[in-house]
């Protein structure tokens, strides 16, 4: 399902530009892309996707032709390791710690991925015409869905960058008269305060990943006269609800309106379940009250629907550690410490961060091996963890 609709995108739009690459400075048509991926070697099993780079997309339309699964990973990642061997039909498998914070592969096939895809395309009016920028991670659910897939199924083209810095932003503007621009909190407030966002081509401001602080968004609005949308989605699902208001919410914890398709109730211990043709099939490790089953999925978070059928977002119950948008298992960084050969013991768990784009911050507690120093295990550390998943708060125990 998933290769003929591309096949029809790539024949479709064969002459347009499909990918801006921000690092070299060159342009593919979606008849290059077509070209380079219908050239490679077919896969035998499934296939890992490296975002980071225009192969990124060639790997994923690899898997497809072959009637594969694609995993996406970060660049630097660990190779994925499955527990189960991905469900017939599978085209997509999301390898994510999840709002649990617990490790595991979330299967979909090629009807729920277009689903999910469909009704964001049609919620956020992204066209050919108006490319997205490329600024998030395309390997997380989020740029996933919001960038990847419209791309590959729709036809709106990608300008990757890969450093979202005010100047390389200010570049990537020049160059087109209007742009889609999904990102989370924490780069919404680097460019308010590196003062770019004033006549940017910005059609389309998305937030996603973290709670988008309302000081921030009346901020910007007023400053700019740019209104930034809140989108709520979660990695077993896709896409839930989009703020299409043309002015800033009043309150925090509203996320907009539930996207066409997309059914949602409250569980009796408050939490929000959705149901839609886009839940996962499964996951790779069968657990008691999984949360994604039947086509529905009781999430972490609780809320309720208010009277106007707004999102109303008031907590969440999740054991994963939301670093600016990007979740990590505790679990994940006190394996990478323990691997460094210098504790005895850890304990990793988030705490609140001043900076409310943040979220939450790595706090670890530790407790040396022999005459280890903590400037030793923090140096070690770097081999085994990613900048932003090394704790910032260390306490010896």
């Amino acid at each position: 399902m998933l290769y003929p609709r591309w096949l029809e995108t790539s024949q479709r739009f064969a002459k347009q530009p499909a990918l801006f690459d921000g690092a070299t400075g060159e342009v593919w048509s979606f008849a290059d892309l077509a070209s380079r991926a219908a050239a490679t070697p077919r896969a035998e099993g499934p296939v890992v996707a490296r975002s980071g780079s225009t192969e990124f997309f060639v790997s994923i339309l690899r898997a497809w032709r072959d009637g594969l699964p694609v995993i996406p990973v970060e660049r630097d990642a660990a190779e994925p390791v499955l527990h189960s061997s991905p469900l017939e039909g599978t085209l997509l498998v999301k390898h994510t710690p999840g709002a649990a914070g617990i490790p595991r592969g979330i299967f979909f096939d090629g009807a729920r991925v277009a689903a999910d895809a469909d009704r964001i395309v049609a919620a956020m009016g992204l066209t050919p015409e108006r490319p997205n920028l490329g600024v998030i991670s395309l390997s997380h659910s989020y740029g996933f869905s919001n960038v990847v897939l419209p791309l590959l199924l729709h036809g709106v083209p990608v300008h990757l960058l890969p450093v979202p810095f005010p100047r390389a932003m200010v570049e990537a503007f020049q160059q087109h008269k209007s742009l889609a621009l999904p990102a989370v909190p924490s780069m919404w407030r680097a460019w308010h305060r590196a003062g770019i966002l004033k006549d940017a081509p910005i059609h389309l401001a998305l937030s996603a990943g973290a709670p988008l602080a309302l000081e921030l968004e009346h901020a910007v609005f007023e400053q700019t006269g740019l209104k930034i949308r809140n989108f709520y989605g979660a990695s077993e699902c896709g896409g839930i609800s989009y703020d299409a208001s043309e002015v800033p919410r009043d309150s925090a914890a509203d996320a907009g309106l539930p996207l066409s398709g997309v059914e949602i109730t409250t569980s009796t211990d408050g939490r929000l379940r959705v149901t839609s043709d886009s839940v996962a099939l499964g996951y790779d490790e069968r657990r008691s009250h999984d949360p994604a089953d039947d086509g529905s999925y009781l999430t972490h978070d609780l809320g309720h629907l208010d009277a106007r059928g707004h999102v109303r977002l008031l907590g969440t119950i999740g054991g994963a550690i939301n670093v600016a948008g990007r979740k990590i298992s505790p679990a994940k960084v006190e394996a990478a410490l323990m691997a460094t050969g210098l504790l005895e013991n850890v304990s990793v768990k988030g705490v609140p961060s001043h900076d409310p784009e943040r979220v939450q911050e790595i706090s670890a507690s530790v407790r040396l091996s022999g005459n280890a120093t903590l400037d030793d295990l923090k140096l070690a550390a770097t081999a085994h963890l990613a900048n932003w998943e090394l704790p910032r708060h260390w306490e010896i125990g």
